[in-house]
């Protein structure tokens, strides 16, 4: 607790405060001292001239009023008579304006002395009055003649009082005159003193705020030009100390850092060194002024011509022009392509780059061997495309010379079977003659599969006939083709129409084909006693979706990336249960592609697999084109 009241008393903030408190107090001093002065001056002032003079001066007309009220009263009395009558109320206004001015000059009075004076007239005035107005206004000549003497004493009183006042006034001008010389005095005292404690306080501020300050604005104008060995001076424990400590440990750090990155930098140039050393690639590096600085030990196996020449600190430009090409060489050179075609055979490719100093840095990688690879490959891709050509004329061929005896094997079986059927005799030469018309089907129809992949392998070479097509119809025309498939094979085919017409825009004969496909294939790898459903529906995003769910074996995922692909079969081997070449989702992926169409299939093993064809809906466009 009291560590933490010793901080914030040596802090800045309490510094400063305590130092304007400081020059408040003397200001505040200075201006009640001079307002005090300026009190006592003017009460000297009163003293010395206000008061005297009014107590003179109304003393003076006391005495002139007075003087007055008796030739009143003598013109009102009668010469030589015993009685005399006087008129109260002519010498009454003159009787109070006398009071008034005594009371006025009593109270303004400095004198102590004049007091037993003032007394001395109100005694003798008050004998006056009971005189000069008594109670039936008549005056005797004996009471005349006592109360002029009781008027003499007042008249020498006020004289007396007037002399006291100008000799206290005197006597007040003195002090007065003392008085300011004292004030004076002291106000030049006081300034001096106001003066020294305001330059103390000035020089403590510059010793604990201001130097400190100065010493660390100069010490951080010397670390920000890189001088960072300066000198800072130790900080108390103010805020000026710790922002001097706080640069003393930054400039600690600094130097720190720059010690580590100059050892990082050490490490990476030895680094860039072996690198460079050690690089399978030849590299050259100029400066701005086309002067080599920089050469591997793989310049000379790159170019044998320079092996025995020491290039740092020669131009460039003798041996190489700007490009890279070597001058010396016997090579040809590709400026499109930038590679070097050495006379030994050697491929290099040479790569150019600038410097942020200027200079250049040239690399030679030697891409022989990548040259053969091309090569290689350039010649099995040609390879490839001539044979791929020669499969084309030989497909070409077969095209011809495998359908027409098949179609042949084919009809004359069917005449045999018709034959043996209508004499009724002999039905096991029937049933041979039917076996034989069927395997020679299924033969035109894989003969017919495979042409159709490996000539129109690609989407756009089979012939399309596109426009509206109502999938429904597709549908039950596919499901009463496919039945005899299915009733043989033991499989229930299930299909609901759907209530409302569901067009698409395609061509009817391959949308059959689609399908077919897929019902041969859920009806060949389906279970004894199994199902094959279909369903025709559209879902919110204007698509019609065709599904086919079957409950056979069902596909491993491991499989189902790649039972697209022509020619693969889940089932392969000389063991395999189900016959068949795998060209049925081959040929339904190839569908799809002119009919912008999509296929997703999802499958678990044992529980059967669901194929979604997803068609785009007859759009209004399409139908206005079908129907103008």
């Amino acid at each position: 607790m009291i560590g933490n009241i010793f901080k914030v008393l040596i802090s800045v903030k309490a510094k400063l405060f305590f130092g304007f408190l400081a020059m408040a107090m003397i200001i505040l001093g200075l201006g009640g001292y001079a307002y005090v002065s300026t009190s006592n001056a003017g009460a000297v002032v009163e003293d010395t001239f206000d008061r005297p003079l009014m107590a003179i001066n109304f003393a003076r007309s006391a005495g002139q009023v007075f003087s007055q009220l008796e030739i009143d009263v003598i013109e009102q009395l009668q010469t030589g008579a015993e009685q005399q009558t006087i008129d109260p109320a002519s010498i009454t206004p003159l009787l109070s304006r006398f009071k008034a001015d005594l009371k006025v000059s009593q109270d303004r009075s400095i004198a102590p002395k004049a007091v037993p004076f003032f007394k001395v007239i109100e005694t003798e005035l008050a004998q006056w009055e009971q005189i000069m107005l008594p109670a039936g206004s008549t005056v005797s000549a004996a009471s005349i003649t006592k109360a002029q003497t009781h008027a003499d004493i007042i008249e020498q009183q006020l004289d007396i009082i007037v002399e006291l006042q100008t000799g206290q006034s005197f006597l007040a001008r003195e002090a007065a005159i003392a008085r300011m010389d004292e004030i004076k005095k002291y106000n030049l005292w006081a300034g001096i003193a106001a003066l020294t404690l305001t330059l103390l306080l000035s020089a403590w501020i510059s010793v604990t705020i201001i130097a400190p300050l100065k010493a660390a604005a100069a010490a951080a104008r010397k670390i920000s030009a890189g001088d960072f060995n300066v000198d800072i001076p130790p900080g108390g424990d103010d805020e000026t100390g710790v922002l001097l400590k706080t640069m003393s440990s930054m400039q600690r750090n600094i130097r720190d850092r720059m010690g580590q990155e100059q050892n990082l930098r050490a490490l990476a140039q030895h680094r860039l060194s072996d690198s460079v050393t050690n690089s399978r690639d030849a590299i050259l590096l100029t400066d701005t002024g086309g002067v080599i600085i920089v050469s591997n030990p793989q310049i000379g196996q790159m170019f044998p011509a320079l092996a025995d020449f020491d290039l740092i600190q020669r131009p460039f430009s003798n041996y190489f022009d700007e490009t890279g090409a070597p001058l010396n060489e016997p090579c040809q050179f590709n400026s499109e392509r930038r590679e070097i075609k050495f006379n030994d055979g050697r491929w290099a490719r040479v790569s150019a780059s600038k410097t942020q100093e200027g200079g250049r840095l040239f690399i030679w990688s030697d891409i022989t061997e990548a040259k053969i690879r091309s090569q290689n490959l350039l010649e099995a891709k040609e390879a490839a495309e001539a044979a791929d050509k020669a499969k084309t004329l030989f497909l070409a061929a077969m095209s011809h010379e495998l359908r027409t005896p098949l179609n042949a094997v084919i009809g004359f079986s069917d005449i045999i079977k018709s034959h043996y059927d209508q004499e009724g005799k002999h039905p096991d030469h029937a049933e041979m003659a039917g076996l034989i018309s069927q395997s020679g089907a299924h033969l035109l129809n894989i003969v017919k599969d495979v042409l159709s992949v490996a000539d129109g392998n690609a989407a756009d070479n089979l012939n399309m006939d596109l426009k509206p097509v109502e999938m429904a119809d597709v549908v039950n025309f596919c499901m009463k083709t496919i039945a005899s498939e299915a009733e043989k094979n033991n499989v229930q085919l299930l299909w609901k129409a759907p209530v409302q017409p569901i067009p698409v825009y395609g061509d009817e004969l391959r949308l059959q084909q689609l399908l077919l496909n897929l019902l041969s294939n859920a009806i060949k790898y389906n279970r004894d006693n199994g199902r094959v459903r279909v369903a025709l529906t559209t879902n919110d995003k204007n698509a019609v979706c065709l599904d086919v769910i079957d409950s056979g074996i069902g596909i491993d995922k491991a499989d189902l990336d790649r039972i697209m692909e022509p020619f693969v079969q889940v089932d392969s081997g000389f063991t395999r249960k189900y016959d068949g070449v795998g060209l049925g989702l081959s040929i339904v992926k190839q569908i799809l592609t002119p009919h912008k169409g999509r296929i997703f299939i999802r499958s678990k093993v044992g529980h059967g697999t669901v194929v979604r064809i997803v068609l785009p809906a007859l759009m209004q466009s399409q139908r206005q084109q079908s129907n103008p």
